[in-house]
């Protein structure tokens, strides 16, 4: 089987003469961060390397970290504008009520009446709050905010997200038609 690999980190830069980088970590718990994690950085156009962490540490908006293969300075700017990724099971338990958005894509997406809307495709961040798009069938794509005003249940053993759509925020199309309506067949 092979291993899940989700992004932790985003905009590595080199910090300092040591050959240390700072990075925005993606889950918000610089905890997931630890020595001998190992990792893979990617960036666009350039061949992926593995790194293992030899020492961390930050917190929530910034994570300083030092790669047992990156000696100093000029070699940590070589990762400059990366990004991290590891493997899914070197993930901490999230909070209750909380999930990673590599568990969230893919979900179905329905109504409480149990009607579907479409399938999880993408976790949009947000100053705010998170978006959630959804992508109905027909390709119909749609923002819906990340906030339990509307996102009533999440069930990742089911694998389903059941919404509370509020007038204007499913697209005309989407939802059957409400009984009585003229568009009602």
């Amino acid at each position: 089987m092979s291993a899940e690999w989700v992004q932790i980190g985003a905009g590595v830069r080199a910090h300092g003469i040591r050959g240390e980088v700072r990075l925005a970590p993606l889950a918000g718990d610089p905890s997931r961060f630890y020595a001998g994690l190992s990792v893979v950085w990617r960036r666009s156009g350039l061949a992926e390397r593995s790194l293992t962490v030899r020492a961390a540490r930050g917190h929530a908006e910034r994570v300083f970290l030092s790669f047992e293969e990156i000696p100093d300075r000029t070699a940590a700017e070589t990762l400059n504008g990366g990004t991290l990724w590891a493997t899914a099971d070197t993930s901490p338990e999230p909070d209750e009520g909380e999930w990673y958005h590599h568990q969230l894509l893919g979900l179905k997406v329905e109504d409480e009446a149990g009607h579907p809307l479409g399938k999880l495709t993408a976790v949009v961040e947000g100053g705010a709050h998170d978006n959630f798009e959804i992508t109905a069938p027909g390709g119909v794509r749609y923002l819906v905010p990340a906030v339990e005003k509307f996102v009533v249940e999440v069930d990742l053993g089911a694998r389903r997200m059941v919404l509370r759509p509020i007038e204007g925020l499913i697209p005309d199309g989407v939802l059957p038609p409400k009984p009585g309506s003229s568009d009602a067949r």
